[in-house]
């Protein structure tokens, strides 16, 4: 099922507002040193008194004086929230509306136009759904996957600068993530470029046959049949079907790559928030990320269009 314009910007708003939300409560929070400070504790000065004249010196006897120790841990959210620096308070504030506009930006883009859609067929003009819709191109899950590990480096990007403040924060590992993510996505457009789609060369020789002023009127309602029938078998159906699914149902090779990516990019963003650092992660995981795009680029060679 497609999204119309109204799901769409519904989708836009209640992402937005869930990222302030959770933004707004992150923010609040005791910042790092004070969560992870000891409880306040109370100190004894030892003081010795001094003796009456004429008396001995009082030997082990002495008063203790307490001194609380208060942590910022006992105000509440909002006191240390307020306790924040100005300075420290924008740039938290511009990071979670930098990384709120472009994830919310790249949701719409991704419902409402074709940057993560399959390059061809060129158009479906004239050609709806069974619900009388406008056809759209199928979901491509190499372009899935590269916009992915770009929202995941950088949302961990953003976060360690709200929380440290610091620029120098990438690891390789979070190149490579973002360096697999393009090249499984640039692998499947050379493939797709060299490979010869029979649906969609029959398509397209429909739309010329129907564009020739040679052709007799009394061909174009088959010819229009053919058109629509061969369009809606490239077309998209919905994101979830797009991305697993080949010429013979739900394949285990997309599904095994779409697995893995979501599985180690949650991962990577509870360590980022975890331990306050980009995870430096071991060859075996970028290993399976690895055979898993290449076994899905091996795949698709001879794979049908859905």
């Amino acid at each position: 099922m497609q999204l119309g314009r109204g799901m769409v910007r519904r989708i836009f708003l209640v992402t937005a507002l869930l990222a302030l939300l959770g933004a707004g409560f992150h923010m609040m929070a005791v910042p790092a040193d004070a969560q992870t400070a000891p409880p306040a504790t109370v100190t004894g000065t030892p003081v010795t008194t001094a003796s009456p004249p004429g008396m001995p010196p009082a030997s082990g006897v002495t008063l203790t004086t307490a001194t609380p120790t208060a942590t910022v841990g006992e105000a509440s959210l909002a006191l240390a929230w307020k306790s924040l620096p100005q300075s420290q308070k924008t740039l938290a504030v511009g990071s979670v509306l930098v990384l709120v506009a472009v994830t919310a930006a790249l949701l719409y883009l991704a419902m409402s136009t074709d940057m993560l859609r399959d390059n061809t067929p060129s158009t479906f003009a004239g050609v709806t759904s069974a619900t009388g819709k406008p056809l759209r191109r199928a979901f491509s899950l190499a372009q899935s996957q590269m916009a992915w590990w770009f929202v995941i480096v950088l949302a961990g990007y953003l976060y360690l600068f709200l929380v440290t403040g610091e620029l120098d924060t990438l690891t390789g590992q979070a190149l490579c993530l973002m360096g697999l993510g393009t090249g499984t996505a640039m692998g499947a457009a050379m493939v797709e470029q060299n490979k010869t789609n029979p649906i969609l060369a029959a398509y397209q020789g429909v739309l010329a046959r129907m564009a020739d002023p040679a052709t007799p009127p009394a061909d174009l309602p088959p010819l229009t049949a053919t058109r629509d029938t061969l369009a809606r078998q490239l077309a998209s159906r919905d994101f979830v079907h797009d991305i697993l699914t080949d010429a013979n149902g739900i394949s285990l090779h997309r599904f095994q790559t779409a697995v893995w990516t979501v599985v180690i990019g949650v991962l990577f963003l509870i360590e980022t928030v975890v331990h306050r650092k980009m995870p430096d992660l071991d060859p075996y995981s970028l290993g399976v990320l690895g055979i898993s795009a290449g076994t899905y680029l091996g795949f698709k060679i001879p794979e049908q269009p859905n």
